[in-house]
């Protein structure tokens, strides 16, 4: 990171999140096939609206920075960017002690963001409902995404795949 410059470094933003985007990118640039971010504290079981305060303004500007940056240096076409977890959080707001504003988890309804990597962009796939708390129209599952993602890095879907013991 001491060889870039203090302009990209602070448009990606000076935090560990926003770093890491800038980080991932170098590594793109040398080759690396495969690069994961994992920007903890999203289990917000407690003050969520606190915590996203903070993480969400670091997430927004780390992540269009890198979009941007792969773009503009087109590698945005050869590289896929996943973004996302394995669930998404409670559509209704915790308020009683010990919770103070919290979400749980909820693996009804959660999203995820694909871009670059040969993918069409501007494209949003499924909805929920007005409350976030049922799929309302064209799921998703983990194979599905999975698949396309697959697809995208011509991987045969219905190859079987090896394992360490050759099963």
């Amino acid at each position: 990171l001491a060889q870039e410059t203090d302009d990209m470094r602070d448009r990606y933003g000076r935090n560990t999140f926003g770093q890491s985007c800038l980080v991932a990118r170098r590594l793109v640039e040398r080759g690396v096939p495969y690069v994961t971010i994992n920007y903890q504290g999203w289990d917000t079981h407690k003050q969520n609206f606190q915590t996203m305060r903070q993480r969400l303004p670091q997430m927004d500007q780390g992540m269009a920075t890198l979009l941007r940056d792969l773009s503009e240096r087109g590698r945005l076409d050869s590289t896929i960017v996943w973004w996302g977890g394995e669930f998404g959080r409670t559509p209704k707001v915790m308020w009683e002690a010990p919770w103070n504003g919290g979400r749980g988890h909820w693996g009804k309804v959660f999203s995820s963001l694909i871009a670059g990597g040969g993918f069409k962009g501007g494209q949003i796939v499924g909805s929920s409902d007005a409350k976030g708390e049922e799929v309302n129209e064209r799921p998703v599952y983990p194979v599905d995404l999975i698949g396309s993602i697959y697809t995208q890095l011509g991987i045969d879907t219905t190859a079987k795949l090896p394992n360490p013991e050759g099963l």
